[in-house]
């Protein structure tokens, strides 16, 4: 779990380089891309092999993945098929990247979404732009 404690907390992929201290968690999340969510999207994780459904709540979403809270342990590299109960409404499949401790007994789980659709893309780009723009209207 030593390369978990380095993640970070913005949604997607880890970086090959190092991050920059003087650079806040929601700036680096703007600058690539995503968005904190102003209310968490529910989610069902799936995986295929075992017939197994989970449930889980989106918090931080970017162009290239996702962090999840969780109350399982998703083991690192695993892929899983992902369902939003409401807007953007996608349903995808990601790999899990890194996994952090949270709260009683959940986990954050980073996810980088994989085999993505140029619908789903289009999709999931208008929704981030609608909550950019409602974050910046009320802030």
């Amino acid at each position: 779990m030593a390369d978990d404690e380095n993640a970070q907390p913005a949604a997607g992929v880890e970086s090959a380089d190092p991050p920059e201290p003087a650079e806040s968690g929601s700036d680096k999340r703007a600058n690539a891309g995503g968005v904190r969510l102003r209310h968490y999207i529910d989610v069902t994780v799936e995986d295929v092999m075992s017939y197994t459904l989970l449930r889980a709540a989106v918090a931080d979403i970017s162009p290239t993945g996702m962090r999840i809270l969780i109350d399982q342990y998703l083991p690192k590299g695993t892929k899983y098929t992902f369902a939003m109960k409401r807007a953007p409404m996608l349903v995808m499949r990601g790999e899990v990247r890194w996994v952090r401790p949270f709260e009683r007994d959940t986990f954050q789980v980073g996810v980088l979404f994989i085999n993505f659709s140029d619908d789903n893309r289009k999709r999931l780009t208008s929704f981030l732009e609608m909550e950019r723009a409602r974050t910046n209207a009320s802030a």
